[in-house]
């Protein structure tokens, strides 16, 4: 009999570490202003600060549109829309728990420069999109699908698009890549990306906390499938490039500490689409800063 009392004890104990991990993980959490560059969270990028700060202050100069859309499952999508009035129009996707306005201070800038259209979407479970999970690009590659419907149906269908994205945001662009999207997509750019949610999952937990996820994963895509419809399983970046045609760009920086180069290493040979991969040797700090760093370079060369 106490086998049976054990065996149940340490079932209990499993169940209940996975649901805290899972709560830790994947439930929205309400954080300070990420855009404002006085929150906490922003120490890290001190050094990039001015930088950072001077795109935030052309975004403001510029007034971009509010605009939203409805998800497959029903929530409202925020997004912020740059109007060049081009037709081309690139599509921008943050990272894991980031802001969009944040990730990409400087690539809005390039892009707009460019004579493109920005959209800068606030990916689903943050800033003012609806949703209480974050599904690490499952949910959110057909939130992509939804932004491309919406400016095809803004823009008209001679509209040519670019996706691009940001660690998770990097991820779910090239997810995104594996579905049936219309001939308007061009491209992809995925800066610092993983191959899967597990394979991420599994990286952090090593990285930051020094044990392996693996043992969690089928909890976790239990509640996953209870609490949120999806499944973390069986999904990855390497599936979606094999069905793609669209040319790829792949960006990493080799400190990278969370997003692993590995990940960027696996994923190229797969694509059925030209791919080409960037690698960025950045010794300050391993975080998404590859456009911060080419516009710090860029200033300091006019300077």
């Amino acid at each position: 009999m106490w086998i049976l009392y054990v065996t149940a004890a340490v079932l209990f104990l499993y169940l209940l570490l996975s649901a805290m991990l899972f709560r830790f993980v994947f439930v929205r959490k309400e954080t300070h202003d990420l855009n404002d560059m006085s929150a906490p969270e922003n120490e890290y990028l001190k050094a990039y600060h001015p930088i950072i700060l001077d795109g935030l202050a052309f975004m403001e100069q510029h007034a971009p549109q509010f605009c939203t859309t409805r998800s497959f499952d029903g929530l409202t999508l925020a997004a912020e829309y740059f109007d060049r009035g081009s037709d081309c129009t690139v599509l921008l996707f943050h990272g894991y728990r980031s802001a969009s306005r944040r990730d990409f201070s400087c690539a809005v800038r390039a892009y707009y420069e460019m004579g493109l259209n920005v959209l800068l979407v606030q990916q689903r479970s943050h800033g003012k999109s609806e949703g209480k999970l974050i599904t690490f690009g499952v949910k959110e590659r057909r939130d992509v699908a939804t932004w491309i419907d919406y400016i095809l149906q803004r823009g008209g269908r001679e509209q040519r698009l670019l996706l691009g994205g940001m660690s998770m945001g990097a991820s779910t662009v090239l997810m995104a890549a594996g579905l049936a999207l219309p001939e308007q997509v061009k491209g992809v750019i995925a800066d610092c990306g993983y191959t899967s949610p597990v394979a991420i999952l599994n990286a952090v937990a090593h990285k930051a906390f020094h044990f392996s996820a693996l043992p969690f994963i089928p909890a976790m895509e239990l509640y996953c499938r209870l609490f949120g419809g999806f499944g973390i399983c069986g999904v990855s970046a390497v599936k979606a490039l094999q069905k793609t045609k669209l040319p790829v760009l792949l960006i990493h920086g080799t400190a990278d500490g969370l997003c692993l180069t590995v990940c960027l290493r696996k994923t190229t040979p797969r694509s059925r689409g030209k791919s080409n991969w960037f690698r960025w040797k950045e010794p300050i700090t391993g975080s998404v800063i590859w456009w911060i760093r080419m516009r710090w370079k860029g200033r300091s060369k006019r300077s």
